[in-house]
């Protein structure tokens, strides 16, 4: 059913002037409609900018993400880890983070978020540089901890303009989906080079590559003139309400449901612990469990992201049409089912696709869960609610790749696949208990 929604066109531009027409009985719209809609489009063309830039920024920021999970079983072969310790080089960045997600998003709010777009690219292509020339454990742990932050700094500015930008639900999910295929075809650039490169050139290469292209983005950031960026996210989704009919979302969303977002937010906190030991983990799976190179492992979980794009872009216009909270549990429960097959399947070629629909589903999940947050924030500040939203992903996430290290260490390879599952089926369930009227 995804797939299905492929075709209907970037940003679905006619989505409005429908809607539009459907706010009147059956007859011919008036000269208030046509202005309304002629303003609506206005604001689509303006917002293309900003996106544009967003979008880039986003794609650049998460080359990075996957290589060093990707590269667990070489890191253990070549400082000569442990699977708990190759646990903590993943745990410890993760944790490091924590400390600059809630302020980034305060701040963000205040000052607009192309400051710290630009800041985070200039932090990860610099980390990136650094880690491309270390022989130390202990700077590969420090440049991989900046690496994530540089992607935690981005997130909460990134993701509320966005949200800012595009108000109305409809055209907000449909625009989430195609910023988190930015991210995922990042992913997949990052992890599929190193796969491709990694027995020629070494591991070390692959992150020199990219970072000089986040250099370059981020001072060509610092050029480039973009006001809707410098602004404060509050004053951008107010302009982008004014003078058209969806402004009516945001006097009656005007507060924070509070209980909503608390489940919300518990939900994607289970989700970070179910799904961070398995990425962590899952080239160790691949080569241990079904045997496959290292080079052939990590070019599968390159490959990953690529379906990602698909879930992303496809998700945003099914949630469009179906509602983001039907679309989010539906995603959990993808998720369950592929991951069963995965372990549970005994043939390579079966399993690997039942990888690639877990992967589906796992980058499909965040364009109606992020959706649901722009929802339920009203017209509070939007850096700040999605901090804590990542927040909570991020402190159980910190945590998951030790919890993984200790099941595999005690129960085998298979068992943090069976804790996730779970969790995930948890989470679909608490999901079903948020009201978004």
């Amino acid at each position: 059913m995804l797939c299905l929604y492929m075709g209907r066109g970037f940003f679905s531009w006619k989505m409005c002037a429908k809607w539009v027409e459907s706010k009147e009985d059956g007859g011919d719209a008036g000269e208030d409609d046509v202005q309304m809609e002629t303003s609506v489009l206005r604001l689509r063309r303006e917002a293309l900018k900003p996106f544009g830039a967003v979008w880039l920024s986003h794609l650049l920021i998460e080359v990075f993400l996957l290589m060093h999970p990707a590269l667990v079983p070489i890191f253990m072969q070549e400082f000569g880890l442990s699977i708990f310790q190759a646990g903590l080089l993943i745990a410890i960045p993760s944790i490091c983070r924590l400390v600059i997600v809630i302020p980034t998003g305060v701040l963000a709010d205040k000052y607009g978020s192309l400051p710290f777009i630009i800041l985070s690219l200039l932090i990860g292509g610099a980390s990136a540089l650094l880690l491309s020339q270390t022989t130390s454990v202990f700077i590969l742990t420090v440049s991989i901890a900046l690496i994530m932050i540089s992607v935690t700094i981005y997130h909460p500015p990134g993701m509320s303009a966005v949200s800012a930008l595009f108000p109305a639900q409809k055209e907000r999910s449909a625009a989430i989906g195609w910023h988190g295929a930015s991210g995922c075809i990042g992913q997949s650039l990052g992890t599929i080079s190193l796969g491709l490169l990694l027995a020629q050139y070494g591991w070390r290469f692959s992150y020199l590559l990219f970072t000089f292209p986040l250099l370059f983005w981020a001072f060509a950031l610092t050029r480039i003139r973009i006001p809707q960026l410098t602004r404060k996210i509050r004053d951008i989704r107010t302009g982008n309400a004014i003078g058209l009919e969806i402004a009516h979302d945001f006097s009656r969303k005007a507060s924070f449901n509070r209980l909503g977002f608390f489940v919300l937010v518990s939900a994607m906190g289970l989700n970070g612990l179910a799904n961070g030991g398995i990425s962590a983990f899952m080239t160790t799976y691949l080569t241990s469990a079904q045997n496959l190179s290292v080079e052939v492992a990590s070019i599968i979980f390159g490959v990953g992201p690529l379906v990602g794009i698909v879930g992303s872009i496809a998700t945003g216009y099914v949630s469009a049409k179906f509602g983001d909270k039907n679309s989010l549990v539906l995603i959990f429960l993808g998720q369950v089912v592929f991951l069963l097959g995965l372990v549970a399947i005994p043939l390579v070629f079966l399993a690997m696709l039942c990888f690639l629909m877990y992967q589906l589903f796992l980058h499909a999940l965040w364009t109606p869960s992020t959706s649901m947050v722009a929802s339920l924030m009203g017209k509070t500040g939007g850096g700040t609610a999605y901090s804590l939203f990542y927040f909570a992903h991020d402190l159980l996430g910190a945590t998951s790749p030790l919890v993984a290290a200790v099941l595999i260490e005690s129960l085998g390879l298979v068992s943090p696949f069976i804790f996730a599952m779970i969790l995930l089926f948890l989470c679909a369930l608490l999901i079903r208990l948020i009201s978004l009227e």
